[in-house]
């Protein structure tokens, strides 16, 4: 594993993202540049563990199975619900659509109104209002289009299985507590990371990248 780097501990970020939720509204907004640093030793120690045993994510598309690391066959947008399923839509609004139904736990806030943000009418731009209540997105523009890529249960995931390593160029944490942090992993060297609020969204082409540059196309695994 690397060795001889700078130790920042990730905890605190993730401490500061879960502190941050006690006030917090059910719509994502546009965000201040979030937190960045560099993971220690034994937090990467642990996080190469986990995605040492990821599996090939195998996707629901149009009936058929599709390896998403060999490509997405012309989907627009996937989405891993609770189940750890996989499904992808030709369209965000057909996967909007079809989520509803497939993971309707997501949708409900921690509040206990049942609402989703769009139905309590709690929303921030409507570019930035698609990525749903209870999910966590990377689109593949900083704009929030192109294609979508969203998780609703924690986990560290390793972008390239899903065919989207070094291609999110912008996010959104649409949930109350937990947040997210994606990093850049880097051979020999401590791997970057920014660290997500919740209920926020981020161009991370305004993000700037610990050692120069910004955060566009640099994501290669997220924690969440």
């Amino acid at each position: 594993m690397r060795l001889g780097r700078t130790l920042i501990p990730v905890v605190t970020a993730l401490c500061a993202l879960t502190a941050s939720a006690a006030t917090a509204t059910a719509a994502p907004e546009p965000s201040a540049s979030p937190q960045v640093g560099f993971a220690s030793q034994a937090k990467e120690t642990q996080l190469q563990q986990q995605l040492a045993k990821t599996k090939p994510v195998i996707a629901t598309y149009k009936g058929r199975k599709i390896d998403l690391a060999h490509g997405w066959q012309g989907a627009q947008a996937c989405a891993e619900v609770p189940s750890g399923e996989v499904y992808c839509y030709d369209t965000a609004q057909e996967a909007d659509q079809t989520l509803a139904a497939l993971a309707p736990a997501v949708a409900r806030n921690a509040g206990g109104t049942g609402l989703s943000a769009k139905e309590s009418g709690q929303l921030g731009p409507a570019a930035l209002s698609d990525c749903g209540y209870g999910w966590v997105c990377l689109w593949e523009h900083s704009d929030y289009t192109g294609r979508r890529l969203q998780w609703s249960a924690k986990g560290t995931k390793q972008l390239g299985d899903w065919d989207f390593r070094d291609q999110a160029s912008s996010g959104c944490v649409n949930r109350d507590m937990g947040g997210a942090l994606v990093y850049d992993a880097r051979t020999a060297l401590p791997d970057p990371y920014m660290a997500l609020g919740n209920l926020g969204c981020y161009k991370f082409p305004s993000i700037s990248y610990q050692t120069g540059g910004s955060w566009n196309d640099k994501a290669d695994y997220i924690e969440m």
